[in-house]
């Protein structure tokens, strides 16, 4: 039997909130109940989560998962997993599965697929890189270290010779700062790291990224042509269904042809004036949403009104969602 472990006993103090950064809302629930239901979500035979800092036992006992108190969760991560192996050594199991509680993109597959592999450790990776879940079988609860924060790492630095790696979907990204916590909303409407920089613009009533300002180029250089970039999920969901219905036809003959050539012009002007100085490599083309003429992207148009940008089309979103007759 295997038990599935997610450690949730640091301060995270780097966060620098009022409430435990676990605790703080990301996509409309708390940080830590992505990882809960994941590990939940994963079909083992039992599922933990190590406390210390944080009171997270209704949060837990929502997603059905045990809560475990540890006492000296000062000591550092390792003193989580010793409460883990206890625990599951008092409940007979073969095997544990420990991932981090500030990891809610990683999936409940993710969890899975550790968990099935053979070996004393397994270790996932995304995209080639290691990351959590780690599965430890028993027979190597012995090499754990007692106190500090390596961990598992310990173990795998230590015996690579035991150590097998498996590929998994998601992505380990530790949320230890408001910045990751922004990072991870946008990963999670990509389904990868963002290629570029951004930053946040407008932010939803939870403080949550609403609408973004992207970086005129991605890290590579390629030119990137979509400047605001609408990502809260509620605006997304409402702008596509008025897409859906015909809002782009509906749209372009609500607004004069001359109007929406004007924002074009505006937005490309505004781009290419946040290039880098003596930028001679390619540029981005077309105006907002890299739209050469007439109307393509109603959530472009949206998200340059909600930013504060004078967009008659983003305007004309914002009447819609209002108002779905108006016209």
């Amino acid at each position: 039997m295997t038990l599935g472990v997610v450690l949730a006993a640091g301060a995270g103090s780097r966060f620098g909130a009022p409430m435990h950064k676990l605790l703080v809302p990301f996509r409309g629930r708390p940080l830590v109940a992505w990882a809960l239901d994941a590990v939940a979500g994963a079909g083992f035979a039992d599922a933990i989560v190590v406390t210390g800092a944080a009171d997270l036992s209704a949060v837990a006992a929502r997603s059905g998962v045990r809560t475990v108190p540890n006492p000296r969760w000062r000591d550092g991560q390792a003193t989580s997993l010793a409460v883990a192996v206890r625990d599951a050594a008092a409940g007979d199991h073969d095997a544990v599965v420990v991932g981090l509680g500030d990891q809610p993109l990683v999936e409940a597959e993710a969890w899975r697929r550790v968990g099935a592999a053979r070996g004393s450790v397994a270790v996932a990776t995304y995209d080639g890189r290691r990351g959590n879940p780690v599965r430890l079988d028993r027979s190597v609860w012995p090499l754990l270290p007692a106190g500090g924060d390596a961990g598992a790492r310990m173990v795998m630095r230590t015996r690579p010779d035991l150590v097998t790696e498996v590929p998994c979907p998601g992505l380990a990204l530790d949320v230890d700062t408001p910045a990751d916590l922004d990072l991870a909303a946008v990963a999670a409407l990509l389904g990868r790291l963002p290629r570029g920089d951004f930053d946040v613009v407008v932010r939803d009533r939870d403080g949550g990224p609403l609408v973004v300002r992207n970086a005129p180029l991605l890290h590579d250089g390629t030119p990137m042509p979509t400047r605001h970039w609408l990502v809260g999920e509620a605006e997304r969901v409402a702008v596509s269904r008025l897409e859906a219905a015909g809002g782009v036809r509906r749209a372009e003959a609500s607004v004069p042809a001359a109007a929406v050539a004007a924002t074009h012009a505006r937005a490309s002007a505004e781009r290419d004036a946040a290039l880098p100085p003596g930028w001679t490599g390619p540029r981005p083309s077309g105006g907002v949403a890299g739209t050469r003429q007439g109307v393509k992207c109603l959530h472009a148009h949206y998200a340059e009104h909600l930013a504060g940008v004078d967009d008659p089309l983003g305007r004309w979103v914002a009447d819609q969602l209002r108002d779905p007759g108006a016209k």
